[in-house]
């Protein structure tokens, strides 16, 4: 009996100083932050700097009539994103702004879950003050969840996520974090978030993905879907987290899920 007693109690103490631990370390398990300056980035012909207080990213404005706002993923930054306008969403009508983080692209603060929520709320402000007759949120992984709470919050005419999650909480204990939910302060909660959104709803996720598994956003449709809300979620076989905008595929998801824009 002592042994066992004596097994237990050294258990519970290897999984409360692992949830200690895991506490205080959750911000740097959960972002991955790139160091290289968006000041730096070269810009195609069409993209600007944008920048709103101590927000920064990438617009690419080509005089249309719609607005889609990115979010991009946990190891990008913004620079990566430059062609998207330029080469994949100009065409269909649609001027794009490609939103940073803080504490990626050169930014010196320490990222989190609020911050990011302070970058959504000044996006908006600046959005609000622009006369586009629709605006689109798109992320991409991590950038699902800042997506998610843009248009809970604000509201958007359709909602783009791509390798989406239902919530990081979930994506934690599908690795074996099996701690209390409230330990977590950096969840994103795309459930929550989504389950008033009044707009479509599409979804594309990759069946190989070993980052963040396709059942998560099978759970994250069924769970929406069961609330009314209008979920397309489309998985295709053979194609991993990132190869999501290789080749045609990106382009022909957005022709299929986009409302066709047109210039000013």
């Amino acid at each position: 009996m002592k042994t066992i007693r004596r097994i237990i109690v050294i258990s519970l103490f290897s999984y409360t100083a692992a949830g200690i631990a895991l506490f205080f370390m959750q911000t740097q398990m959960i972002y991955l932050p790139d160091d290289r300056k968006l000041a730096d980035c070269s810009l195609p012909e069409g993209v600007e700097f944008w920048q709103q207080g101590e927000e920064h990213g990438l617009l690419g404005a080509d005089g249309n009539a719609n607005l889609l706002v990115f979010f991009h993923g946990n190891a990008d930054m913004a620079c990566d994103w430059r062609y998207l306008g330029v080469n994949h969403l100009n065409p269909l009508g649609y001027d794009v702004l490609v939103v940073e983080y803080p504490g990626y692209g050169g930014d010196g603060r320490k990222p989190s879950k609020l911050l990011i929520e302070g970058t959504i709320d000044t996006s908006y402000n600046w959005v609000a003050q622009q006369d586009y007759d629709k605006i689109v949120v798109m992320g991409y992984s991590l950038g699902t969840g800042a997506a998610a709470i843009y248009a809970d919050r604000y509201g958007a005419d359709q909602v783009i996520l791509f390798a989406p999650f239902d919530s990081i909480y979930n994506v934690a204990r599908g690795q074996g974090m099996v701690y209390p939910r409230a330990l977590l302060t950096e969840d994103f909660d795309n459930i929550a978030s989504l389950a008033t959104v009044d707009a479509d709803i599409s979804i594309l996720h990759g069946q190989d993905d070993k980052v963040i598994p396709a059942s998560h956003s099978a759970r994250l449709a069924i769970e929406l879907q069961a609330m009314g809300r209008s979920v397309n979620r489309v998985v295709l076989t053979g194609l991993g987290h990132q190869d999501l905008f290789t080749g045609p595929i990106f382009d022909m998801f957005l022709q299929d899920v986009l409302p066709s824009g047109s210039g000013r």
